[in-house]
């Protein structure tokens, strides 16, 4: 963590020559007493913040130095900072700039030294940062979407190398006429080989997106459905309340069967034991439950299947269209009825 830690002459000696800073770059507007006063605060602060492990905080204050003053100084604390956080491209951006800084002839020595550390870590950071090859198949380059992190990659720079932090990314191809493809990839430090991922493009419901049409952006919520309607609700209560009635049914037919297959074998009863009333009730309970457990069975299950519909098939949020599975019960008629808007 020496990178993190310089020696706090070195951290004071580039504080206090911003104070003469004015007429160092003779390339960029004089930056007023106010400036130069805050971005030393803010020098100060963030590396009290840095040697207290707050390094996201230092770099806050440090952006703000750097974008305030401009110098060879300012720019290698916000390029360490940067290395810390595992940024790496940002903090090879920031350290090639204070490289490539104008020098004055009567630049402090502070800055010079700021440059020839810049350079070092310039180098350093060259042999660290990953990079990304897509190889993309099956639709025309020109028509293709990719994105990396959100981040559009343009056409011309499809084929080539990106160079990218080191970690995990996503990646999101998508062409007028193909399905979308997404992938998540992890990039390691130091590898000099590009990595190379192969995606093929394959024709699907993304037709829609011919035209200029974007994709939805990942992790986008999904349009939100109606209520589910009353009567859903209704219909799969009744229809419940309806299977568990068959079978209750289902048992007293099972029950009354039994009985008389063990009493009136052949379906012949022992007249000393049942009378001719007691076996036309016998034989009137089994036909009577049978029926109502079929007939509630089928009534049940509607009920179910209609609410299973109205739930599943209930239309988009504000959207007319939709259609379901509405029970229907009338005189002399029991069943579903399919209703929709098409």
């Amino acid at each position: 963590m020496n990178l993190l830690r310089p020696r706090a002459s070195r951290a004071a000696g580039m504080a206090l020559v911003l104070l003469s800073v004015a007429g160092a770059l003779p390339a960029r507007a004089e930056p007023s007493a106010a400036d130069r006063d805050t971005a030393r605060t803010l020098l100060i602060e963030g590396r009290k913040k840095r040697d207290a492990g707050d390094v996201e905080g230092a770099r806050a204050n440090f952006r703000a130095a750097h974008a305030l003053m401009h110098v060879p100084t300012t720019g290698l604390d916000l390029a360490r900072a940067d290395e810390a956080l595992g940024r790496l491209v940002e903090a090879r951006a920031t350290a090639y700039e204070v490289v490539h800084l104008p020098v004055a002839q009567s630049e402090p020595a502070a800055f010079t030294r700021a440059r020839a550390e810049a350079a070092a870590l310039l180098q350093r950071l060259e042999a660290r940062i990953p990079s990304l090859l897509l190889r993309i198949e099956g639709a025309p380059l020109d028509e293709v979407d990719a994105r990396v992190d959100g981040e559009r990659i343009p056409g011309p720079a499809l084929a080539l190398p990106r160079r990218l932090n080191p970690g995990r990314h996503e990646v999101v191809v998508s062409a007028p006429g193909f399905q979308t493809e997404r992938r998540e990839i992890t990039l390691r430090e130091g590898v000099r080989a590009p990595a190379e991922v192969r995606i093929t493009l394959v024709p699907g419901p993304q037709a829609e997106l011919a035209g200029g049409a974007e994709p939805p952006p990942p992790g986008a919520p999904a349009e939100p459905r109606a209520p589910v309607p009353t009567w859903a609700w209704v219909a799969g209560g009744a229809g419940l309340a309806a299977l568990v009635g068959s079978v209750g049914f289902a048992i007293d037919h099972a029950a009354a069967r039994g009985t008389l297959d063990e009493e009136c074998p052949g379906a012949v009863c022992d007249r000393s034991t049942h009378d001719l009333e007691s076996m036309e009730a016998l034989r009137a309970r089994w036909n009577r439950s049978l029926g109502l457990s079929v007939t509630l069975g089928a009534v049940g299950l509607a009920g179910v299947g209609a609410a299973v519909s109205g739930i599943v098939l209930r239309p988009r949020s504000g959207s007319e269209r939709g259609a379901s599975l509405v029970p229907l019960l009338a005189p002399g008629a029991q069943g579903v009825l399919w209703r929709g808007v098409f």
